[in-house]
């Protein structure tokens, strides 16, 4: 055995440690054994599906023969899009007339295609020309009472886009089959629009419907073998009442058609009208309160904000149909005249219950034994020597948001005698909201200062089918 003494420094405890633990690991290897065994799942691959929107159409100018699309039929797909069998681009479709007179008419049917998930489908659109185009020796004696511009405006706007009638409907695709003009069943002209081609334009987008029948809007199948039913009609018309008025002036637009997935997204539809939103159109027509009317089958559910006198409002709900009168609150609206406040409406499906708040959480009110909703809802303005604006609207189902496809609000205003009805309806449906929703938004209700104040005069409604 060596006498040398042992030298240590702090580099040589730290390799000798090292040392050690390598010769422990490989050791430790060396002697232990463990029961192994491996499976795999292997082959795993996931791919995007298929959503591709195409659209055949076959149209006339007033006869066959006389195409109303640049072509007489045609597939609109992109790089794809073919014309009377000929390959084209989609910049050479088109609306080509250029010799309109009061008389003529035209036909569009559309019919549509995704492949190969369900969408929903909407059609849209804007004017990208209107032009009075000077005036020819006729139009002038015309014009100067009948333009819309002012009087000898001759680079205005023209008069066509307010004489041409457009009517869209749904129909059976039997005339792009080279048969005659059908509608779908159950359905009628002019179901999906009816009226002049500006009053189109300012009310897109539209929800189109696969099954009118239903209550809500369904969405287009998806498909891999060919073009569905229903189809979209458009049928044109310069009505022989048109006079000189029209003449030389020039209208451009588009028509546009866009598809959505169907899966895990939820679109309605929403319409504004005015009148009193669960009345039928007839009543509400015989009675003077307006143009429209949702016709509702039953109320379910009903929420109030009225102005009863002298900065007295009251907030109320009710259960089922007639005037809200449950957990009636008080509310001093002084402060708040003009001024823009938060709603929430609130079903809740496991207590029965529904829940109007005003101004997030300054006033709420709260209805019991409310029964499950059918449908429809409805936000209504009153207004009487007032104006009241319901806006920003938006509809939270079980906690799933809900997308419209329309107005998101309404007004209604009045500085007379007498008052505005006006309505903004969500077409839901019971299964939509059978768990529970919540409808929110923004009103801004502003008093004149000359009304007197009466029952009812001025108020925000809603109504739930």
């Amino acid at each position: 055995m060596s006498n040398r003494p042992i030298i240590t420094s702090r580099r040589n405890v730290l390799l000798g440690i090292g040392a050690v633990g390598v010769a422990s690991a490989g050791a430790g290897l060396g002697t232990t054994a463990y029961f192994s065994d491996t499976e795999s799942f292997s082959g795993n691959m996931l791919q995007a599906g298929e959503f591709d929107l195409r659209v055949r159409f076959d149209g006339q100018y007033n006869m066959p023969g006389q195409p109303l699309f640049g072509t007489a039929s045609g597939i609109i797909d992109g790089v794809n899009s073919t014309a009377n069998g000929q390959v084209v681009g989609e910049a050479d479709f088109g609306f080509l007339v250029d010799d309109l007179k009061p008389g003529d008419t035209g036909i569009g049917e559309f019919c549509f295609q995704i492949d190969d998930n369900p969408g929903y489908l909407t059609v849209d659109g804007v004017v990208t020309d209107n032009s009075e185009n000077g005036y020819t020796e006729p139009e002038p004696e015309t014009a100067a009472t009948g333009d819309i511009n002012d009087e000898g405006d001759a680079n205005g706007e023209g008069e066509l886009l307010d004489a041409l009638l457009v009517h869209v409907s749904y129909s059976n695709g039997n005339y792009s089959d080279g048969g005659l003009v059908e509608y779908l069943p159950g359905t009628a002209k002019g179901d999906v629009f009816s009226g002049t081609l500006r009053e189109f334009f300012a009310g897109a987008p539209y929800l189109f419907d696969h099954d009118p029948s239903t209550p809500v809007a369904d969405p287009v199948p998806g498909s891999d073998d060919g073009f569905l039913e229903p189809c979209l009609l458009f049928e044109f018309e310069v009505p022989t009442s048109v006079g000189n008025e029209i003449q030389t002036d020039s209208i451009g637009f588009d028509i546009v058609f866009n598809a959505v997935q169907a899966r895990h997204n939820l679109l309605r539809a929403s319409g504004a009208n005015t009148g009193f939103v669960d009345a039928s159109q007839s009543v509400n027509q015989n009675g003077g309160y307006g143009d429209g009317g949702e016709d509702f089958g039953s109320v379910a559910m009903t929420g109030r904000a009225r102005y009863g006198g002298t900065n007295t409002w009251e907030l109320a709900t009710g259960a089922g149909a007639g005037t809200p009168g449950q957990d009636q609150q008080n509310i001093d609206w002084g402060p708040l005249n003009g001024q823009t406040v938060p709603f929430a409406y609130t079903y809740d499906a496991d207590a029965a219950t529904a829940t109007f708040d005003l101004g997030s959480g300054a006033s709420v009110s709260t209805a019991t034994g409310v029964p499950a909703p059918a449908g429809r809802i409805g936000l209504q303005a009153k207004a009487d020597e007032a104006t009241v604006d319901i806006d920003n609207v938006a509809l939270s189902a079980d906690g799933t948001a809900v997308s419209f496809v329309g107005p998101d609000g309404v007004t209604a205003s009045n500085d007379g005698p007498g008052r505005e009805i006006a309505y903004v309806a969500l077409t839901t449906g019971a299964a939509d909201l059978a768990d529970g929703f919540v409808v929110s938004g923004d009103v801004t209700i502003t008093l004149q200062g000359d009304y007197a104040g009466g029952d009812e005069g001025v108020a925000f409604d809603v109504v739930v089918e």
